[in-house]
């Protein structure tokens, strides 16, 4: 098992999947929800394919939570989980 440079505690793969830094800046992992509100999917079918990964991503321990790991505030992550809603895109 790796043992981290700074401490030698091991790390495991659950460990370094919570710890992926989320967000818009260099450096970190962008979003599903950012690329979706940015019209970087073709259409809608492709977008929903898109967000089920990243929530199967969420499921398999992916960022420190499901609705962080895509990008979606409590309202969207609601509405995703009720019908697969997609959250409203930014003008």
């Amino acid at each position: 098992m790796p043992k981290s440079p700074t401490n030698g505690i091991a790390v495991t793969q659950a460990e370094k999947r919570r710890s992926i830094d989320v967000g818009p800046q260099i450096g970190q992992v962008s979003t599903v929800c950012y690329w979706y509100k940015a019209g970087h999917f073709a259409n809608e079918h492709e977008a929903i394919g898109a967000f089920k990964l990243a929530y199967q991503q969420g499921l398999d321990g992916m960022g420190a939570s499901i609705g962080e790991w895509m990008g979606l505030t409590d309202e969207e992550y609601d509405a995703w989980m009720r019908n697969d809603t997609l959250p409203k895109k930014s003008k």
